[in-house]
C-alpha cells in the first residue's frame, strides 16, 4: 500500500510570517511593549512604538500604523475620542 501525504491546497502552502509591514516599518507585533500617537500639525503626525529593545518614531499622518496597533492590541473601542 503506498504512503500518501496530506493533500494541501494552494492557500495552505502560502508562507506565514510573524512580521508586519506598515508605513514602511517592519516589526513583530509580539515585540511591541507600548505605542502612542502624537498629532504635530494639521496633516502630520508621529506614532511612537516601544519595542522590547528600542523605541522607534514613525511618520504616520493618517494614523494607519496607530489604528492597526489599536485594533491588534485593544479590539474593543477606546473610551477616549481620537
Amino acid at each position: 500500500m503506498p504512503i500518501e501525504g496530506p493533500n494541501l491546497k494552494a492557500k495552505d502552502r502560502d508562507r506565514h510570517s510573524e512580521y508586519v509591514i506598515c508605513e514602511d516599518f517592519v516589526f513583530k507585533p509580539t515585540s511591541v511593549d507600548a505605542f502612542s500617537h502624537e498629532a504635530i500639525n494639521e496633516g502630520t503626525g508621529v506614532t511612537t512604538v516601544n519595542l522590547k529593545s528600542y523605541t522607534q518614531e514613525i511618520s504616520d499622518p493618517q494614523r494607519k500604523l496607530f489604528n492597526f496597533l489599536v485594533s491588534r492590541f485593544h479590539p474593543d473601542p477606546p473610551d477616549e475620542a481620537p
